[in-house]
């Protein structure tokens, strides 16, 4: 799996939701959602310039982007409900759905789980909407599967450390971070747990 760099948020919740999407399949999804970012302007230098020239002028619009998103979404939406067991064109559809309508999206990859149970991309998926719903109970169990299905996936023992976080367990947080940090060293899961760890050894002692 190819992995897009992040930047390293100030903020451990916010790091550990962020690095979830973008270790998850679910990067397609965080791309669209980059390229509907209001007011987004093509950049007036020469090579754009030539590009609007090649036409009649005009570069794609905010509203055209958002027009041909909807079409597509409408499309994959008439798809599953005619075949819903096309599990590629739902989980297109989910990766769509989910920055607007988490519920839709979680309902869909469930769907999908009953015909492959073991898809730890998917359950990676539902650990990351779980817990963005504030659901931690559900995350973890989404989470702990991928560890029964592969003990030494990266993303879901990195996401050990940021469920530790968020229920208050810093010492445990910590505890795994480093340990992910001096496995695996030259990974970008690796140098996130390492970063993450320090901040936590920064945060004022209650």
């Amino acid at each position: 799996m190819k992995i897009k760099p992040i930047y390293i948020y100030l903020s451990v919740f916010v790091i550990f939701v962020v690095a979830v999407v973008f270790f998850s399949n679910a990067t397609k999804n965080s791309k669209f959602a980059n390229e509907l970012k209001p007011n987004a302007e093509m950049p007036k230098d020469d090579i754009h310039k030539g590009m609007a020239e090649q036409g009649n002028g005009d570069m794609p619009s905010k509203s055209n982007v958002m027009q041909e998103a909807l079409e597509k979404m409408n499309t994959l939406k008439a798809a599953v409900e005619k075949n819903p067991n096309d599990t590629l064109k739902v989980r297109e559809y989910a990766e769509m759905v989910q920055a607007h309508d988490p519920d839709e999206a979680i309902k869909l990859y469930e769907n999908i789980l009953r015909v492959g149970p073991k898809r730890t991309d998917l359950l990676l998926e539902l650990t990351f909407l779980y817990f963005n719903k504030g659901d931690l109970k559900r995350a973890e169990e989404y989470n702990n599967k991928v560890l029964n299905i592969d003990k030494s996936n990266m993303i879901a023992n990195y996401n050990l450390g940021g469920l530790a976080q968020a229920k208050g367990d810093i010492k445990t947080a910590k505890i795994i971070w480093q340990d992910l940090a001096k496995k695996y060293p030259n990974t970008q899961i690796g140098n996130m747990a390492g970063e993450l760890a320090k901040q936590l050894d920064q945060m004022p002692k209650k």
